[in-house]
């Protein structure tokens, strides 16, 4: 089933629907006016997650052009049907990387110029475009597991003008940054604005604050700072909200994990596997979720292809327990912190001694005895080593 982005009577939000673009599209140079980029909005949200070709797809034209609630009016017929001539020749110019040194490259990038679209066609009878996209483009948008970006479609319905588009885009690209630098010349080629506002006051004015206001009702507001080169502004900062890919540390008690890993999509065999390794002691449940977690976001990133094969191995081969008991030793600490105000870290001697030996075994750890360690990273950087009333070892840093 489609989904209606642009409905003339709102219904709920498709707040769940992602689209995804490679990160070398989201940096092509191409010029879309506003429509434009209002079917291109509506063709993203009906690629699907596992599509291997492009299909022929059906935009209803109540979809592109209604806006708060107004149906479509003659004019409105008039300037879909001419825009098919202009979609057909909308060219992509995608950046090649080669080899060559970052100066030569900026004197003469190496570009790929693609055409958007295979096809597009006006259907006057059913009130809607037949479009379909060029089959050069499918690098950038099908089978994507590496070097993406992806950004929820309730988002971009809020954006009105095209250059809000893409620089929703370009920062979204950096959004685990917290902030992206481009240079006048270079934000205004990918913007196809090249020769125009040379008086940089009205760039800022139609381009740079026009986004920031429409950007700052969606998930991504941004402020940002001109770079000068004497007089002239040479590069804009922008700055936003850093969203960190961090694996966070499960508590102890973890209810329903045989779920998570069936909704990984192991088969009943693997899972069994792991069922019986967990009867028997072998690996913890909290374990089990931590992987699940963190190969979770592997995959977000392409940095596994398979999910349900790389949580299998990480788990029966115990792949992240290292990174599985530091999570916790963390988790250990804040619960300290809350109770102990006095300490503010503390970590108990004999919780910290398997994980050296861990590291030992994985050949992370040129220490040759437990103390060496202890002294290296704790006690030399400003722990000290004291015992509790029960006799108990701790490192602790005031």
């Amino acid at each position: 089933m489609q989904t209606v982005l642009f409905d003339s009577t709102p219904s709920e939000e498709p707040s769940g629907k992602i689209v995804v673009q490679h990160n070398a599209l989201v940096n092509a140079r191409f010029d879309l006016s506003t429509v434009e980029m209002r079917l291109f909005m509506a063709m993203l949200s009906r690629i699907g997650r596992d599509d291997s070709e492009f299909r022929e797809m059906c935009i209803p034209l109540t979809e592109i052009v209604a806006l708060s609630g107004r149906r479509p009016s003659s004019k409105d017929y008039q300037q879909v049907a001419s825009m098919c001539d202009q979609l057909v020749s909308r060219i992509l110019h995608i950046e090649r990387p080669t080899l060559t040194q970052r100066k030569e490259r900026r004197n003469a990038p190496d570009f790929d110029k693609i055409p958007l679209m295979a096809y597009a066609k006006y259907r006057g009878e059913e009130g809607a475009l037949r479009v379909r996209f060029n089959d050069e483009v499918m690098p950038y948008l099908l089978q994507l597991h590496r070097n993406f970006t992806k950004a929820q479609v309730v988002q971009l319905l809020k954006l009105k003008s095209p250059h809000s588009y893409r620089i929703y885009w370009l920062l979204k690209e950096y959004s685990t940054f917290g902030n992206r630098v481009m240079s006048v010349e270079e934000l205004k080629g990918l913007l196809n604005l090249d020769g125009q506002y040379k008086q940089f006051p009205l760039f800022r004015l139609r381009v740079l604050d026009k986004a920031q206001i429409e950007l700052s009702q969606t998930d991504l507001p941004f402020e940002y700072e001109l770079i000068r080169q004497g007089k002239s502004v040479f590069q804009i900062r922008f700055i936003f909200k850093q969203m960190p890919l961090l694996v966070e540390p499960l508590p102890p008690a973890l209810a329903g994990w045989q779920e998570v890993l069936h909704q990984v999509g192991l088969a009943p065999s693997s899972l069994a596997t792991i069922v019986s390794l967990v009867e028997q002691g072998a690996i913890e449940p909290e374990y089990v979720v931590f992987v699940v977690k963190a190969q979770r976001e592997k995959h977000r990133l392409g940095k596994v292809k398979s999910l349900a094969g790389s949580v299998f191995t990480a788990i029966t081969k115990r792949h992240l327990v290292t990174e599985y008991q530091q999570a916790q030793e963390r988790h250990k600490v804040r619960q300290v912190a809350v109770v102990e105000k006095v300490d503010a870290v503390r970590f108990q001697v004999s919780d910290l001694e398997p994980v050296y030996q861990t590291l030992v075994k994985k050949n992370k750890t040129a220490d040759a005895t437990f103390e060496e360690h202890l002294q290296r990273v704790y006690l030399s950087q400003g722990f000290v080593l004291r015992k509790d009333q029960e006799g108990k070892s701790w490192v602790i840093k005031q």
